[in-house]
């Protein structure tokens, strides 16, 4: 006997919201597709232990202010979860529910009430931390001994230098760093909503990815991936596991001189990075284009911020004593929090 749901309406549109509005009209990469199938999946989950509703028995209705503020407090009191995590399922839900408006199956005033439901506040004391330059030289010198020491450094130079995400440095090809007139470099970066935006690199960085390419890329497939692994006979695009483990070496490492040194992970290099950049005098609107933080849509040919404007501002900090590429001079860094905050996306 067929099986069918109780609100057929619905299961459709979870299924269009999914394959094809999410990915296709909103233009959603797919570790935001995760993030709302994720978030959706644990309402429906609430919905049955509180209520015994299944995806089978749900309907649009159950989609309400009174179910949406249970679930929040539910993510909070069995699921141990920071407000920062409630709130971004809040927005995942919300999301859905906007579609769900959008398509008749939610009354206006139902929606309306959902919209009013606010964020939780976040009363924990963030324990805001970045590396000093000096850190992030014994950090690279510390992969000279790795047996893929001319890969590791490279990897943690861009990933550094770029400032970008991890995603989206282990999703570069070939054909996304290229030279330019000087011997310098471009890199263009797909991020979330795979927006385009042109980053500078210096003539260290190109230097050191050439001879990356000699080792690890022979052939210069300008479609291959610039960061693979090696798994059933065929190079796989690396995972931020693999860039886990490398940086876990490292710490272990510089930790022998340098016992104070803070937990390494890969998003400290985007912070460190904006942070040595806002020190440098590069003026805030040029780090969050650099960064990819802008709300403007970038595109291939122009830019809020050009790729000259931001090369200036790599040569600015480049040439000063306080680069990482060259003898090490201390950072004083503000003591303005709230800019700080802002400045690597916490507010």
């Amino acid at each position: 006997m067929r099986i069918k749901a109780k609100d057929p309406n619905l299961v459709a549109l979870m299924g269009e919201f999914m394959r094809t509005y999410l990915p296709g009209v909103r233009n959603r990469d797919d570790d935001t597709i995760a993030s709302y199938r994720y978030s959706i999946n644990l309402f429906v989950a609430y919905l049955e232990s509180e209520n015994g509703v299944t995806v089978l028995t749900m309907q649009a209705s159950d989609f309400n202010q009174k179910n949406i503020v249970g679930f929040m407090a539910w993510l909070k009191s069995d699921r141990n979860n920071v407000a920062t995590t409630i709130n971004h399922r809040l927005s995942d839900i919300r999301g859905f529910c906007r579609y769900l408006y959008k398509k008749r199956a939610l009354a206006l005033d139902e929606y309306e009430a959902i919209r009013e439901i606010s964020d939780v506040n976040d009363d924990r004391v963030i324990d805001f931390t970045w590396l000093s330059t000096n850190d992030v030289c014994l950090i690279l010198k510390s992969t000279e001994s790795n047996r893929d020491a001319i890969r590791d450094r490279f990897l943690l130079s861009l990933l550094y230098e770029s400032g970008a995400r991890i995603n989206e440095v282990l999703s570069l090809r070939l054909l996304d760093i290229k030279t330019t007139s000087n011997d310098e470099a471009d890199v263009h970066f797909y991020g979330k909503g795979k927006k385009h935006r042109i980053t500078p690199l210096s003539k260290e960085i190109w230097q050191q990815f050439d001879r990356y390419c000699e080792k690890y890329h022979p052939s210069r497939n300008q479609e291959d991936l610039v960061f693979y692994s090696f798994r059933n006979g065929r190079h796989n695009k690396m995972s931020s596991d693999n860039v886990s483990r490398i940086l876990e070496g490292c710490e272990e490492k510089v930790r022998n001189s340098n016992p104070d040194l803070i937990h390494l992970h890969s998003h400290l290099f985007r912070r460190t990075r904006a942070m040595h950049l806002y020190q440098a005098g590069v003026p805030l609107p040029t780090i969050s284009e650099w960064l990819g933080h802008s709300n403007i849509e970038t595109t291939r040919f122009y830019a809020k911020v050009t790729e000259e404007m931001k090369r200036e501002a790599l040569h600015k900090l480049s040439d000063s004593d306080s680069s990482v590429f060259k003898d090490d001079v201390a950072f004083k860094y503000a003591n303005d929090e709230d800019v700080i905050k802002r400045l690597c996306g916490l507010k």
